[in-house]
């Protein structure tokens, strides 16, 4: 004779339709039997739900570190990567927003962070760039579900300081002093514009002085103490222009010590060994023949700027500077259009 068997029901759960889902529990003994089993079930399945700990949310520094080390580090120069993410990451991002979790951070927070603080809009615009790189790839390893860096606005920031440059006839007071006394990075910084670690970085045989022309295929950067030789500042960097016959024979006069334009044998000059004579000579310079005192990159910008005087047009400086983005070179010398039509006019 086969033997009765009690049932009892139990809901476990809820279907995608929201319809209940429900297990039969069985006993041949009773029904008080069969319920005790689904209560046993009950009991087990809670201390289960328990003992599975819940998926860890990663604070905002854990992942800006990961964030650094998997998407960052090895991807962009190490110059680069030290003074333009790293230290905006370390210093300024994670001391505010360090502990918190990335899904408690919301668009007001990022708002709130801008409105805290003063920095150059282009400081500004890179943090907002690390911080949406940072919160983009945290969504797509499914870290958080949204990303905050939207609509943000820059209400308080430092006006960008004007930068200085030579007249022409401050130019070739500077260039001839500079001659004189035997400084050839200045010399070289007014004729080409070049930057200081492409200058660092220039070999005896980037310059053809049968072609008369000279190529920039490297830089040289100080990077916490160690000198660094790498490739120049982007594609566009790495470049060809012309030069005249007479600053061709003046590179000639220069002491050919090794490879290097301004270096000893095979080692380039260092970036902290050229700053310090470069502001000492400066100084004295300023005193006696009463010029203002420029930085590498102000005579950098006088070199494009006279340029532009001269009547010549935005792409070819382009060239000529290594600017990877035709709008920086427009921002930097569409001001001096209007003396530049002056001259052309007649007016000046």
């Amino acid at each position: 004779m086969k033997k009765k068997q009690y049932e009892v029901k139990l809901t476990i759960g809820q279907s995608l339709d929201g319809q209940p889902i429900r297990k039969s529990f069985y006993s041949t003994l009773s029904k008080a039997d069969a319920r005790q089993k689904a209560h046993q079930y009950q009991l087990e399945h809670a201390t289960e739900l328990l003992a599975t700990p819940e998926p860890v949310q990663p604070t905002f520094e854990t992942w800006a570190k990961e964030w650094l080390k998997t998407y960052k580090k090895g991807t962009v120069k190490q110059h680069t990567y030290l003074y333009s993410y790293e230290v905006n990451v370390t210093k300024y991002l994670i001391p505010h927003f360090g502990e918190r979790k990335l899904s408690e951070i919301k668009q007001i927070d990022i708002q709130k962070y801008f409105n805290s603080v003063t920095f150059s809009k282009s400081v500004l615009r890179k943090q907002k760039l690390i911080l949406h790189e940072i919160f983009e790839t945290a969504v797509n390893n499914d870290l958080c579900t949204k990303n905050p860096v939207v609509n943000i606005r820059f209400h308080n920031f430092l006006e960008e300081e004007t930068k200085r440059v030579y007249t022409n006839e401050q130019a070739q007071k500077v260039k001839e002093y500079a001659k004189l006394h035997q400084n050839y990075g200045i010399v070289i910084l007014l004729e080409t514009g070049i930057r200081r670690s492409e200058l660092l970085g220039l070999q005896w045989n980037d310059i053809d002085f049968l072609n008369l022309t000279i190529r920039i295929r490297r830089a040289v950067v100080q990077t916490r103490g160690e000198i660094v030789i790498s490739s120049p500042k982007s594609k566009s960097s790495a470049r060809i222009f012309p030069i005249s016959q007479e600053f061709a024979e003046y590179l000639k006069t220069i002491p050919n010590n090794g490879i290097y334009l301004l270096g000893i044998e095979e080692t380039p000059q260092s970036p902290s060994t050229f700053a310090h004579r470069f502001t000492k000579f400066m100084k004295q310079m300023s005193k006696e023949i009463d010029v203002p005192m420029l930085s590498p990159h102000e005579l950098r910008h006088t070199y494009g700027t006279l340029l532009r005087e001269n009547g010549v047009d935005i792409y070819t400086i382009q060239k000529v500077l290594g600017h990877a983005d035709i709008n920086t070179t427009a921002s930097l010398y569409v001001h001096n259009d209007i003396e530049v039509l002056r001259k052309k006019l007649g007016f000046s």
